[in-house]
This record gives C-alpha cells, sequence and structure tokens, in this order.
C-alpha cells in the first residue's frame, strides 16, 4: 500500500479540470489518514460528490481500495438497503447484502451523495457499533454458512461462533451533504457525528470562474453577478457554459442565448426567494437581455418564483 497524499488529489483535481481551495484537499486526505469517515459540506455545484470520487479514485491507486460504490441516500432507507436482510428467492430465503455489507465484502469505499436525505438513525442501525470500532453481530447467515455474520473492525477479535466479514482498516465512507441542509446535522445523533469528519467545500473566488468560462461558453461570464443572490458553485456555470458553447452553432442571439441559460440552469436555484429580491433578480438579467426575451425574463421569473414583477 502506497501513501494517500494531497499532491495526489489535487493532480487529480487538475486533471479532471476541478478547482478545489487547497486546503479543502488537505482536509480531506488529513481526515482519512486520521482513520475518519468523511461528510463533504457546501453549497450546490461545488464539485463535492466529484471531490468524493476523485478521493476514491486516488485511494484505489494507492491501494487503500478496489474502487468505490456510488450511491445517492434516500428518505427510504433502513438498514435492509443498508446492511442488508433476508430476500426471498427460488431457493428460500437467503442473505442479501446491502450497500455497506456489499461495499466492504469488495474493498470498496462507499460513496453517498445527499446522505442528508437519509433518516440516520433508522438507516445506519447496528453500523453506529461498527464505525465506532467494535463488532457487532447481525441476525442472518450467508447461504451454506452455519454461523451469523459478524461485522468486524480491523485489530478486533470476532465474536465466537460467527462468520466474520472484516472490515479493512483503510475503509471509508465518504459523503456529501449541501450546506443549504445544515439544519439537518442537528437531527443527526451525536452517535452518528463523531463518527465522521465534517469538511467543507466552499465556493472558489471569482477569477476561478472566470478562468474556467474561458472559450466557447464565456458567455456565461456575464452571469457571475447572480452570484449575489445565491451561493452558487462553479459546476452550475461549468454545466451552464456547455450548454451555451453547443446553442451558439444554432445561429441565435446572444440575448436569447443567455435568456436560454439563465432560465434552465439559475432560475430553479432561486426557489422561494421572496418577491423584492426577484425584481433585482429580474433587473440583474434583463441588462443583458433584448426587449422579447426580457418579457419572457420577466415572466417566468414570476412563474417559476411565483412573484408578481411590476417593472
Amino acid at each position: 500500500m502506497s501513501e494517500f497524499t494531497s499532491a495526489d488529489l489535487k493532480a487529480a483535481a487538475e486533471e479532471a479540470g476541478m478547482i478545489f481551495p487547497p486546503f479543502v484537499l488537505d482536509q480531506l486526505v488529513a481526515a482519512i489518514d486520521a482513520g475518519k469517515h468523511v461528510i463533504l459540506t457546501g453549497p450546490p455545484g461545488t464539485g463535492k460528490t466529484t471531490l468524493a470520487y476523485l478521493a476514491s479514485e486516488v485511494a484505489r491507486r494507492a491501494m487503500f481500495c478496489t474502487g468505490y460504490l456510488p450511491t445517492t441516500a434516500t428518505t427510504e432507507w433502513t438498514t435492509f438497503e443498508t446492511i442488508g436482510g433476508l430476500q426471498p428467492t427460488a431457493e428460500g430465503l437467503i442473505f442479501r447484502p446491502g450497500l455497506f455489507v456489499e461495499a466492504i465484502e469488495n474493498g470498496r469505499w462507499l460513496v453517498i451523495d445527499e446522505l442528508n436525505r437519509s433518516n440516520f438513525d433508522r438507516a445506519f442501525g447496528q453500523l453506529f457499533t461498527v464505525l465506532s470500532g467494535s463488532a457487532v453481530v447481525l441476525p442472518f447467515k450467508r447461504k451454506g454458512r452455519t454461523h451469523p455474520i459478524s461485522l468486524v473492525p480491523a485489530g478486533v477479535p470476532e465474536p465466537a461462533d460467527t462468520d466474520p466479514i472484516r472490515v479493512p482498516a483503510s475503509w471509508r465512507i465518504v459523503a456529501t451533504m449541501n450546506v443549504f441542509d445544515k439544519n439537518l446535522l442537528f437531527e443527526m445523533s451525536y452517535a452518528l457525528m463523531r463518527r465522521f469528519a465534517f469538511i467543507e467545500v466552499p465556493t472558489p473566488p471569482e477569477d476561478a470562474y472566470r478562468e474556467l468560462l474561458r472559450g466557447r461558453g464565456a458567455i456565461v461570464e456575464r452571469l457571475l453577478p447572480l452570484r449575489q443572490f445565491s451561493d452558487l458553485g462553479p459546476a452550475v456555470y461549468l454545466d451552464a457554459a456547455r450548454y451555451a458553447a453547443r446553442r451558439s452553432r444554432d445561429a441565435i442571439t446572444e440575448s436569447r442565448l443567455l435568456y436560454e441559460v439563465f432560465y434552465a440552469y439559475f432560475l430553479p436555484q432561486f426557489e422561494g426567494m421572496e418577491e423584492r429580491r426577484a425584481m433585482t433578480l429580474y433587473r440583474t438579467i434583463a441588462e443583458h437581455l433584448d426587449p422579447p426575451e426580457q418579457l419572457e425574463a420577466q415572466r417566468t421569473i414570476g412563474d417559476v418564483l411565483g412573484v408578481e414583477l411590476v417593472v
């Protein structure tokens, strides 16, 4: 096993065209080296999920794992989805491993997007015990085995008369959570919170956006003032720039192009905005539009945000 380093993670991020504040990558590497699972928090579009994938890929190259298992948390998660349970088959009831057990058995890190969607205590169950460094015995047996399954952290003796699944010392969970859902942190039990290191992935400085937007989609740079209304991450702008680069081949006006980009990629980000700020939002985008698109922007901002704009 080689080292999992900040330099390797930085190189992987640069190769993927991603820009993160240096301290974010350093924190992530330090947390993993310190034996912690990680929750990445921050505004939408800051690259949290991409960073989780990059970290897992760098860990694979360093032989910390064989790869990663990506999933998205849901409100329906129970221990059946995470740990596993009995599933009827033609041969009778057999144990079907859940996401956590499957990842552990295959030596893959588990990357959980939008962890805040889950009901933490209901979904994690016996995993609290495992994540805190103690073995746990599950009420299930694998096919052809006579003893119940136990999940056993590295360095911990396996319980007697069990069928152990060992958790490698290098195994990690890397999860993401939007900063706008940070109030849900307080719904997490303390027992779960202390098993993770929380690392914020903030938006980069504006010059980083301008660097990323160079090229055919650079027209989207005109929409950077929209960040005053919501702390939009660079991924939102990069998606918009790709669309703008493609749509610009269709010989439409810049006004039409900017309106389409605004409606498709930015307007949904402002849901819940009150009327006065919505009016300021309209004026901000309208200065880049011709009269026909100004009328469309006035109408759609009113419809989508549920406000009445008087221009």
